[in-house]
């Protein structure tokens, strides 16, 4: 089985013809300019540098946030839901060291059902899962936002 290379430029662009999402939200979103973002988007980027009046191209960093979103919102889907549950909780507890009972008290979660979720999240009733992704979510989104 060949890898298939993703390449970010088509596939948001398919994303916004499709309708999936438009260029204002990929600007907000990246803050990456519109007119650098349009570039990049149709192909028309140069690879210039130096004192020029042509658009440059995108910087590192404009170029791996739009990398980054462009594979998560695109293909991240693909992940079954159970699945992500433990992706975000194995997140939480690997690369912020946060233990089930930090997160517990937190999160004001079931220590239990934090449990169940990293062993079988299928195992638990679909109430108990939606307060666990909704709160996990919530706390991954607040410890990221604080990450310089």
């Amino acid at each position: 089985m060949a890898a298939q290379m993703f390449n970010t430029a088509e596939e948001l662009s398919r994303a916004v013809a499709d309708g999936r999402i438009s260029e204002t939200a990929l600007e907000a979103i990246t803050q990456t300019p519109t007119a650098t973002l349009r570039a990049f988007l149709t192909g028309s980027e140069k690879d210039t540098y130096g004192v020029t009046t042509d658009l440059q191209p995108l910087s590192a960093d404009e170029a791996t946030r739009l990398s980054v979103l462009a594979s998560q919102i695109l293909q991240g889907f693909d992940i079954g839901d159970d699945e992500r549950l433990q992706a975000i909780l194995e997140g939480l507890t690997t690369q912020f060291h946060l233990t089930l009972e930090n997160i517990a008290l937190l999160a004001r979660l079931d220590s239990a059902d934090l449990a169940t979720a990293r062993r079988d999240p299928s195992s638990l009733p679909p109430e108990r899962k939606y307060a666990l992704a909704t709160r996990l979510s919530y706390l991954t989104n607040a410890i990221e936002r604080a990450r310089p």
